[in-house]
């Protein structure tokens, strides 16, 4: 709330002399008060934005469990206080049961009745503010910070629901900037481990003399410098999940050592005799062909297979181009909204020349493109003439016939190219590619094009 705001009381009281007294007091303390004489007339002004309801529980046609049970149900965050003359146990237990947050009994002391308001108003705003970080939560790390709409993503898609809430190791394959670490992040967030951490590690770039430390941990006086104990990666991921990046970089005089930790789930610090028990889940990717590495006796073939329990191969932006124009348009709210820019969308000749290049930096250099850009940018839209050269002048090879195309591959792509150059607009679409609207949803639907 601002400062100019007041929260909004709700006072049910069936007597005047004391609702008026009540009332003078909280109004006095700062809170906006609405009091009414019974139950029948709260009910009005339930939806009112009230924070909290303080009434009376013996009151004449409705009466204070009911009027608790409806404000349960039609203003879930208004706390609602019980106030009773006839104060007893069982009534103070049914109402706590009931989901009430307090129980009071005559007569108030106002200056409790005020401690008791704020205390459900320092509630409210804690269950509020939780909503808010699980709702960034959820936009940080769930499916929807994964853009594309391929089917080669949407076997992505499938594979992380499908293995996030069991206790398999997972091996996530792609080159450099297609979002492994968002993948694994997913996975952990739809896991039964999501409440515990996520510890990710980067095996590059931790100098190979001290990978052993940094993920085992060491005992005081292990090695020179070792001038106290410190907790290793795993213990640090207990009960959550490990993601080890970069796995094809882990010296192979370690890889042992961490086939034998995802056997026994059990680490043994540097410079210690006693194993400690760990539950932690592993989850590991690579952009080299581990497969390759095993034959060249640079990678263990055994801590291979364990790793590659479940495999998910990340697509390169290269192979899956009708993903781009969602990326962008994502990347463009995302960056603009962040840094306060005017740029809202993408001129058509501009998104045809990002959706020809080939991204060898895939998902990474497109956001960085993009935000490169937006941060100078005080238009609406993204130009051609605002792409590097190396972009802005490349010719799309993939025009609209190619020798060797199918007749659906040819369909498809003008329907894809002219949904683009009319900014999605079916009516205007089915008009130019002389088809009626129906059978432009179901051209779409067939072709896995973008909805």
């Amino acid at each position: 709330m601002n400062a100019t705001d007041k929260w909004k009381i709700l006072l049910v009281d069936d007597e005047r002399h004391s609702r008026e007294a009540m009332t003078d007091w909280l109004e006095s303390e700062g809170f906006d008060v609405i009091a009414v004489s019974d139950g029948q007339e709260a009910i009005r002004h339930i939806h009112d934005g009230i924070a909290v309801v303080v009434t009376d529980l013996k009151m004449p046609r409705t009466d204070g469990l009911a009027l608790l049970r409806l404000a349960k149900q039609q203003a879930p965050h208004a706390a609602v206080i019980l106030v009773s003359g006839y104060g007893t146990v069982d009534a103070a237990v049914t109402a706590l049961k009931e989901g009430a947050f307090d129980f009071l009994s005559k007569p108030i002391n106002a200056e409790e009745l005020t401690q008791r308001i704020r205390m459900a108003l320092e509630k409210r705003a804690m269950a509020t503010e939780i909503a808010r970080l699980h709702a960034e939560l959820n936009e940080r790390h769930g499916f929807e910070n994964i853009v594309g709409n391929s089917p080669a993503m949407r076997a992505v898609f499938e594979k992380v629901r499908l293995v996030a809430d069991t206790r398999s190791t997972v091996l996530i394959v792609g080159e450099s900037g297609t979002g492994k670490e968002l993948v694994a992040r997913a996975i952990h967030h739809h896991s039964a481990r999501r409440k515990r951490p996520f510890v990710p590690v980067n095996c590059a770039a931790i100098p190979e003399t001290l990978v052993e430390s940094e993920l085992f941990g060491y005992e005081k006086g292990a090695f020179t410098g070792a001038t106290g104990r410190k907790r290793g990666l795993f213990q640090t991921a207990e009960g959550g999940t490990l993601f080890v990046d970069e796995i094809g970089e882990l010296p192979i005089s370690l890889q042992a050592k961490l086939l034998r930790v995802l056997e026994n789930r059990k680490v043994m610090p540097l410079g210690s005799t006693q194993e400690i028990d760990v539950d932690v889940r592993l989850l590991a990717a690579t952009n080299r062909d581990l497969r390759e590495q095993v034959d060249r006796k640079q990678f263990r073939e055994d801590l291979y297979y364990r790793l590659k329990v479940v495999e998910i191969r990340l697509p390169p932006l290269r192979e899956r181009p009708d993903d781009v124009p969602l990326l962008i348009r994502h990347f463009i709210k995302q960056i603009a909204e962040e840094n306060a820019r005017p740029v809202r969308d993408v001129t058509p000749e501009a998104l045809e020349a990002l959706r020809a290049y080939d991204w060898p930096g895939n998902v990474r250099e497109l956001r960085n493109l993009l935000e490169s850009i937006i941060v100078l940018s005080v238009k609406e839209r993204i130009e051609l003439s605002d792409l590097p050269e190396e972009i802005g002048k490349v010719k799309s090879a993939r025009t609209v016939i190619q020798p060797g195309m199918t007749m659906a591959e040819i369909e498809k792509e003008a329907i894809r190219r002219t949904l683009e150059q009319t900014g999605g607009r079916r009516g205007r679409t089915a008009e130019i590619l002389g088809i009626s609207v129906r059978t432009l949803h179901r051209k779409i639907k067939e072709y896995g094009l973008p909805t």
